[in-house]
């Protein structure tokens, strides 16, 4: 076990102490699960793993093996040699008018969250952050659906994502009953899919046709058009990349909103200037600069991948040290946004730590989206819903902390805020 007991039991805390221990090489040695492992605390180390020595590197590990075994080579999960491929076939669904296309969706689904909520009581942050992110994902992919069938392939892609985790880090014997229900929701997700894709395929050259349509568009970067086959694995991987990290976004952006009163009263401003009375828009948002740095600190503080992991598949020199193919190394984008010689006060909520641009690759200690040829693809589309989800509750909702302790992080894949519940007062004037 070495390490894992520590690791599991307050793995934070367990972060925090191997930072600030060793002998300041940003390279510290573990007994994880008898693999030659080391934990990388450097950010420029770091950034060398994920951008300058890509090449070098490869997702591994069991959780990402037995991912492959499910998913297949998606963008997800692909190994280094059909990444660049998944990434060309996947980079026209985040054209910037997709997302903006996908906007609407988004405005609704975070309306049918924000109009569940009873004025005076409690809100339960957490499911209604489910429900908007596994319905948003669900809908933008495929927006020929009716509200129903949203509604039950929400259900079972939030009951796919919840069984994943020990989906894929148990042995393949182990979990029997986990595994039959894991594969049910699986091949529901799929089988929709496969139904919706003729008429996707149809409307694939219009922009509103949904993310999933653009896949089915002839492309010379990508490859020409993805058969009906990959169009159903790259569904099912998109909500799997994209759901539970809006999840964990979104929850703790209210979270740190509700304890701020006068800066929820200042994005309400912002957005009243901005759009007025109106829906608002992506490019309403693209002119919010003040919601922009309160989305990067949320990040910052509590990014959703906590930890990430890339094994060597050559002999490399990292550090002045030199490891054999096949070493794993684990680094922390909370411990890295968390270090105190980088960040002021790292523990602290501080929009304005942050230029109204927000964070740029410059920042090499902020990784909630990664960096190198794997950063996230989808990054902004994954601001602009959270900063759509994030006005409409504003606009309908004033949010304080209910009775009780702050939520504690959950960490599994990612950091989820546990029993997360906030008292909520309906707005009654416009914004």
């Amino acid at each position: 076990m070495g390490h894992a007991a520590a690791l599991l039991r307050d793995p934070l805390a367990w972060l925090a102490r191997c930072a600030a221990s060793g002998s300041g090489e940003g390279i510290h040695r573990l007994r994880l699960w008898g693999r030659p492992s080391y934990l990388v605390t450097d950010a420029d180390l770091v950034h060398e793993v994920l951008a300058g020595r890509a090449g070098d590197f490869d997702k591994g590990g069991q959780f990402y093996r037995n991912a492959r075994e499910i998913f297949g080579d998606t963008l997800v999960t692909a190994s280094a040699g059909k990444h660049p491929h998944q990434r060309r076939r996947m980079r026209p669904v985040f054209r910037r008018a997709r997302i903006a296309a996908a906007v609407p969706a988004m405005r609704l689904e975070a309306g049918r969250v924000a109009d569940s909520w009873t004025s005076g009581g409690e809100a339960d942050i957490v499911r209604g952050s489910v429900l908007y992110a596994h319905r948003t994902a669900v809908r933008t992919l495929l927006p020929v659906l009716s509200t129903v069938e949203v509604d039950r392939l929400a259900t079972a892609s939030a009951r796919l994502i919840e069984d994943l985790f020990l989906r894929t880090v148990l042995p393949p014997q182990a979990g029997a009953l986990l595994r039959r229900r894991f594969d049910t929701s699986l091949r529901t997700l799929r089988e929709a899919c496969g139904a919706a894709v003729p008429e996707a395929r149809a409307r694939a050259a219009d922009e509103r046709s949904g993310l999933l349509a653009a896949l089915l568009e002839t492309s010379p970067q990508g490859g020409g058009p993805a058969s009906d086959e990959e169009a159903r694995d790259h569904f099912v991987s998109l909500l799997m990349a994209g759901t539970e990290t809006s999840v964990s976004a979104l929850a703790w952006q209210l979270h740190h909103l509700s304890r701020d009163l006068p800066l929820q009263h200042r994005i309400r401003d912002e957005l009243h200037a901005v759009a007025g009375e109106r829906p608002v828009t992506l490019a309403d948002l693209e002119r919010m600069p003040l919601l922009r740095r309160a989305t990067a600190e949320t990040l910052r503080c509590r990014p959703p991948l906590w930890m990430l992991l890339r094994t060597s598949v050559r002999e490399v020199r990292l550090g002045g040290y030199r490891f054999p193919a096949g070493t794993d190394f684990y680094f922390s984008p909370h411990q890295l946004q968390h270090a105190p010689d980088v960040f002021a006060e790292p523990g602290s909520f501080c929009p304005e730590r942050w230029p109204e641009r927000g964070p740029s690759a410059r920042d090499r200690s902020f990784l909630a989206f990664g960096a190198g040829p794997r950063r996230c693809l989808g990054d902004q589309f994954a601001l602009t819903s959270l900063a759509v989800a994030t006005s409409t509750v504003l606009t309908r909702w004033t949010l304080t902390p209910a009775a009780g302790r702050a939520p504690r992080a959950r960490l599994r894949t990612m950091q989820v805020p546990h029993a997360l519940r906030l008292r909520v007062e309906r707005r009654h004037s416009g914004l």
